[in-house]
């Protein structure tokens, strides 16, 4: 009989001559042809007179048969939509393994994320981060100096065991007041936040901050609870890749800060620094956080939150680096008055990518 196929390749309508049978056998003009089973169709809404029938492994295909298709073989056929039994059990199974992962992260988020995360591997983690931080916009600073001067003081802030994965520490060419840690070990501080410094102890606080998270592998975890959240909507018919949202990943609870703050301070003492710098840095943010912003600063504000309302309170935070501050013993400068100049001028040059590779 004759039918119009549409190969979901392309838009055009093909004339064939289709045979009904354990399937369907299609045959063009130009001699090509196919032979579908059975078990691939499914029987479509009529269109007119006409039947249309869809095949489950190429979702855009459709052929268009005429009004003369026997009844008793078209009942042979289910209704689009309709799961055979194994293809039921599968999706069945895949819906309570994604429940399962999800209910899982959030119920026993922390003991299992804990475990999860180290083993998410970089090369999975490092393409997400890097398409994060492309997505803020932007160019990234790469004056060499200014890089130098950074990589030093990155350096002087390694902890005793060495850093939990391969590190890129980049400054984001825009105003805004700000700072963050992304999977695969990026860390993106904001001109606007050296702008701002008073003194190098100050963003060496809060990359020391931006490093815990990385030590504590809280991007990662972050990611990891939200691949959790997406399989559950997944499995509830909804549009995971809607949801894999840059503000989600990198999100973060209180408890997070505050152990980020605990660590900084740790990190901050063995790099003999001092940890004022980062309480006087926040409290000075907060006061800062009333005055208007640009309309850049405003827009990554409203997508990553802003940077001191996310943190714990001024107080808490000065109690821990007043106790620390008791505590320590000699501290210099957190960099040389070369470097914090070099530091300073590091977005003279700038680039739309980073130029220094991981490390």
């Amino acid at each position: 009989m004759r039918a119009t196929l549409y190969d979901g390749l392309s838009a055009r309508a093909h004339a064939v001559e289709a045979t009904l049978g354990d399937g369907v056998e299609w045959r063009g003009s130009d001699g090509a042809g196919e032979q579908i089973p059975l078990a691939l169709l499914r029987r479509g809404d009529r269109a007119g007179a006409r039947v249309v029938l869809h095949r489950v492994d190429r979702p855009d295909w459709r052929l268009v048969l005429g009004e003369d298709v026997p009844r008793d073989w078209l009942r042979t056929l289910p209704d689009v939509g309709t799961l055979t039994g194994r293809t039921r059990s599968i999706y069945i199974g895949a819906g309570v393994t994604a429940v399962a992962v999800a209910a899982g992260l959030w119920l026993f988020g922390d003991a299992l994320l804990e475990r999860m995360a180290p083993l998410v591997p970089q090369r999975v983690t490092q393409p997400i981060g890097d398409t994060l931080v492309a997505s803020l916009g932007g160019r990234m600073c790469n004056n060499a100096a200014g890089a130098a001067a950074l990589d030093r003081l990155t350096a002087r802030l390694r902890p005793a065991g060495g850093f939990v994965e391969p590190l890129q520490v980049s400054v984001l060419n825009t105003g805004a007041v700000n700072a963050l840690a992304a999977p695969g070990g990026r860390i993106v501080i904001f001109r606007g936040l050296i702008d701002k410094a008073r003194d190098p102890d100050e963003v060496a606080g809060v990359l020391a901050h931006e490093l815990t998270h990385v030590q504590l592998r809280h991007p990662t975890k972050a990611l990891l609870r939200q691949f959790g959240v997406s399989l559950l909507l997944q499995s509830m018919g909804g549009d995971v890749a809607g949801y894999a949202d840059l503000a989600v990943v990198l999100s973060s609870t209180r408890r997070a800060e505050r152990a980020a703050d605990a660590g900084a301070v740790r990190l901050l003492q063995g790099a003999g620094v001092s940890p004022a710098g980062l309480a006087a840095f926040f409290e000075r943010m907060r006061d800062e956080d009333r005055k208007p912003r640009s309309d850049v600063a405003e827009r990554l504000a409203e997508r990553i939150g802003d940077y001191a309302a996310t943190h714990p309170g001024a107080d808490e935070r000065a109690k821990l680096v007043a106790a620390a501050v008791a505590k320590q013993g000699a501290v210099q400068p957190a960099m040389s008055d070369a470097d914090w100049v070099a530091l300073r001028s590091i977005c003279a040059t700038t680039a739309r990518t980073p130029a220094r590779p991981p490390g």
